[in-house]
């Protein structure tokens, strides 16, 4: 093989199966499920779409058929890069198409198998925040300071596990992140963006460790004795873990603004539903204090039955509850009256002797 070339970033590419095969099947199943949505009305994002295409299947298809995969074997850096973009890249692009929102929008009962598996006790443990994100975290260093990388480029069967691996620890983290109700209940919008954060300082580390170390990591990697990079063996495996410094931070800060819009909106959402119950709330006194206490026939018939049975008389609302304001023989008598007309609606009667003792 020829000499690396930055042109060959752009320019090489091969029909690899295995990258083909994972391009269909993350492709296919979302494309159909957009379109089952879109028969049922839901209308996914555009934006959301256009992210799963560019970002996630189209960062897979870079990493599986282009030229990280052409040069994963001969330039260490290169190899670094790919394994950085499947763990971090394309599972944000996945998630970010928002998946797992079109399928509990299509099966609200949460009857669908994935569905139920999300939510079940396995799920819910390797996606706890914690673990999810030391599960990301130790894997790339696993990759890099155990002979994990050299196996994975030669051998056909440990690269197809380590990129599966890589796509569902990835993935492990950031799906729940990005989706609402997979994590515990604590993790409102503010706990995300700060766990988004502190993921994004772990995912730098793996990089720090392979740019900093002093000795070679993999010193049975092919690429150091093919001389195709070009470059010596410490200074290639440097600039890997640049690469992957580069792509944990570059991908980092799109989550965390991700996970901080959804914390905008679930604000508005909230002043919204507290603004329309108050409304509600104060459609609701203002009904009551309008509504009328009784037609004309129910004070008629009230009337009838008071002189049938005898005299009848509603509480006062302004009773101060003294006896001969609650009692119903003087309860018309001594009547609270406005301040203004007390003088005049009081009769001479009225004004001489104290009121008459019960009983």
């Amino acid at each position: 093989m020829s000499t690396f070339t930055p042109s060959d970033l752009l320019t090489a590419w091969t029909a690899d199966p295995v990258g083909l095969a994972l391009v269909v099947l993350a492709a296919v199943p979302y494309l159909l499920l957009v379109r089952r949505a879109a028969r049922a009305g839901l209308r996914p994002s555009a934006w959301r779409v256009t992210f799963y295409a560019l970002v996630g299947v189209g960062s897979l298809a870079y990493a599986g058929c282009g030229a990280l995969e052409v040069y994963r074997a001969d330039v260490f850096w290169v190899g670094a890069l790919r394994v950085g973009v499947l763990a971090a890249v394309t599972p944000v692009g996945l998630a970010l198409g928002d998946p797992v929102g079109l399928l509990r929008h299509l099966h609200p009962d949460g009857a669908h198998p994935l569905l139920r598996f999300l939510h079940g006790r396995v799920s819910r443990a390797v996606t706890f925040p914690a673990v999810s994100t030391l599960l990301a975290t130790g894997t790339l260093l696993v990759v890099f300071v155990t002979p994990v990388f050299t196996w994975s480029v030669t051998s056909r069967v440990a690269g197809v596990g380590l990129d599966l691996a890589l796509l569902g620890t990835g993935l492990l983290f950031v799906v729940p992140l990005l989706t609402d109700d997979l994590l515990p209940r604590w993790a409102t919008p503010p706990v995300r963006t700060f766990l988004a954060f502190v993921d994004g300082l772990l995912d730098a580390v793996p990089g720090i460790v392979v740019m900093t170390a002093t000795t070679i990591l993999s010193p049975g990697y092919p690429g150091f004795t093919s001389g195709v990079s070009g470059l010596d063996p410490l200074q290639d495996q440097r600039l890997g873990g640049g690469a992957l410094l580069a792509v944990a931070e570059s991908v980092g800060l799109p989550i965390i603004a991700a996970v901080f819009l959804d914390w905008i909106r679930s604000d508005e959402a909230d002043a919204r539903a507290a603004d329309a119950e108050a409304d509600a709330a104060q459609a609701s006194r203002a009904s009551l204090a309008t509504r009328p206490t009784g037609s004309g026939s129910e004070v008629g018939a009230g009337t009838g039955a008071g002189e049938a049975d005898g005299p009848a008389t509603a509480p006062q609302a302004d009773a101060s509850g003294l006896w001969w304001e609650q009692d119903p023989r003087f309860a018309s008598r001594y009547r609270r009256t406005a301040p203004d007309a007390d003088e005049d609606a009081r009769s001479p009667e009225d004004a001489s002797g104290p009121p008459p003792r019960k009983g």
